[in-house]
């Protein structure tokens, strides 16, 4: 029964400590909010900047992970070369070890007085500045509480000569302690936890100092683990890359020192004599040690992974902005949903307003078909986008950034609807061919000059909505009116031919006026897109 309680108190500790992570991480990005990506890619214009930016950005978020999807992210949108993010990511290890440090000094005594100020700050504090400072220190408090939790619960194993035994016995495997440390850094999804549970063992002298340098090293491969499998499953090339190459520079670093693990033991006990200390100095050694192997390597070594891992050409639907990895940095996860509903509009103009025209004048099947494509796909990717957004909740995002998801979902929703509006004039198309019609010369002349001008407002809508630009969506707006007056001159112009007698008109009228309603439909989510970009939502 003893048992069983030591296990629900280091379980216990373990997760307060990894909750109060990304409690601190969630206030840090809110406080940070709107300057996360400005900092990095301010910082990433040279190797050396690369590496301190990963180092300040994991010690910001508390997590290796919050940093590695920022880095996909970046690089993704092209705002960020690989070369660079692998230089982030090596910095990434060593903001960790910055953590670690941070832990070591056992101010687990003051726990309570952070929960304290940190919940007043959160729960009272007008300011939200304030309110994320305060949700930052309840987090840093959750953590040292969890850190206190898991001593009181190791503590009696010291009494149990088998424990000691088989902890003596493990150590004399380090290998076995290198795959431990790995696979429980995966299981726990955070090296900086493991390190703290290795931390309180060792406190406890339930651990030899033999066994600190394998647990590390592994501890460092298992960070990546979780990074690699969820990389499997983007739709992108992109955090593949990045993710191999990080878990690359990590299994190097062990199969190179922990042949070494006693001479590098003695070097890690000189540093200190606590052992929380020397537990986080082996961790920081290692991640000095891979920057300086591999840093001046990461741009031949981005090469190399472009080459391994080339770009293969997209399907119309595939969503391939949208990595699940980047929810933990809501800012960037916003911003990639935005840059997957610009692809959107892309799709819909390239692959259906383009092959409007020659669908309603020549009758292409060809046009028809690969319309009816992209409008399944219009309906994919706004599923997609939608469930993306979902995935971010609505407690937890600041107010501006939860405007911006909701501008994004309304832009997503009336391009499906155009793509909608757009195969229903192919079915229009269909039906003139059919039965056999044809619209008048100066119908067809009329049909063609209103799509025109629809289709420039749509692109002009949706370049506004891609660069922000309230300037392009006022001109948007301002020629609504205008377009409205033209429709009502074709109607006047359809029925003046009508009452002329003219066959061609009476026989397609109510085509030729279904087309007319259509596309003034479509010039309406036009006018709707850039109210989205004027924040008229």
């Amino acid at each position: 029964m003893e048992a069983v309680t030591v296990l629900v108190g280091i379980a216990g500790g373990l997760g307060l400590l990894v909750f109060g992570m990304q409690v601190c991480s969630e206030g840090l990005q809110k406080m940070a909010a709107g300057r996360l990506k400005r900092m990095v890619k301010a910082l990433t214009g040279r190797p050396l900047l690369a590496l301190l930016s990963g180092a300040l950005i994991t010690f910001g978020l508390q997590g290796s992970n919050a940093t590695a999807a920022l880095v996909v992210g970046l690089v993704s949108a092209k705002m960020m070369t690989l070369a660079q993010a692998l230089g982030v990511l090596l910095g990434s290890a060593i903001g960790g070890s910055l953590t670690a440090q941070l832990i070591a000094f056992k101010i687990t005594k003051v726990a309570l007085v952070l929960l304290f100020v940190g919940a007043m700050l959160h729960l009272f504090s007008r300011r939200s500045r304030q309110r994320s400072l305060g949700q930052a220190i309840l987090g840093f408090g959750l953590l040292f509480y969890g850190m206190s939790v898991m001593s009181a619960a190791v503590a009696p194993l010291g009494g149990y000569p088998a424990v000691a035994e088989a902890l003596v016995r493990l150590e004399r495997v380090p290998l076995l302690e290198f795959l431990v440390g790995a696979v429980g850094t995966a299981v726990i999804q955070s090296s900086t936890a493991f390190l703290a549970l290795l931390m309180t063992l060792a406190s406890e002298g339930l651990l030899g100092p033999y066994a600190i340098v394998p647990f590390v090293l592994g501890a460092h491969v298992g960070g990546t683990i979780g990074g690699v499998l969820s990389s499997l499953g983007a739709p992108g090339r992109e955090a593949k890359r990045a993710a191999l190459a990080n878990l690359a520079f990590k299994l190097a670093n062990g199969l190179v020192f922990l042949p070494l693990y006693r001479p590098l033991t003695e070097l890690v006990l000189a540093t200190s004599g606590d052992v929380s200390r020397q537990v986080a100095n082996a961790h920081t050694l290692f991640s000095l040690a891979m920057a300086v192997a591999f840093l001046p390597l990461s741009g031949r070594i981005a090469r190399f992974m472009e080459w391994a891992f080339p770009d293969r050409h997209a399907g119309l639907a595939e969503a391939r902005f949208l990595d699940e990895s980047l929810l933990e940095v809501p800012e960037l996860a916003v911003d990639q949903a935005h840059r997957q509903t610009v692809e959107m509009g892309r799709v819909l103009q390239e692959e259906m307003l383009d092959r409007v025209l020659p669908a309603v004048r020549l009758g292409s099947e060809e046009a028809w078909d690969r319309m009816a494509e992209a409008e399944q796909a219009m309906d994919t990717l706004y599923r997609k986008i939608s469930r993306y957004l979902a995935g971010l909740g609505d407690t937890s995002l600041p107010d501006p950034l939860m405007e911006r998801s909701i501008q994004v979902l309304y832009t997503a929703n009336d391009l499906e609807h155009v793509g909608d509006l757009l195969m229903n004039v192919t079915q229009m198309a269909r039906k003139i061919q059919q039965d056999d019609l044809e619209l008048s010369p100066e119908g067809m002349e009329e049909i063609e000059g209103l799509f025109n001008q629809i289709r420039d407002s749509l692109r002009l809508a949706l370049q506004a909505f891609a660069t922000l630009d309230p300037g392009l969506a006022s001109r948007v707006i301002k020629e609504h009116p205008r377009m409205l007056r033209l429709e009502r001159e074709l109607r006047f112009s359809h029925f003046g031919r009508m009452q002329s007698g003219n066959a061609r008109t009476m026989a397609t009228s109510s085509i030729h006026l279904d087309l007319v309603e259509a596309f003034l439909r479509i010039e309406g989510h036009a006018v709707n897109i850039a109210q989205v970009v004027m924040g008229i939502v």
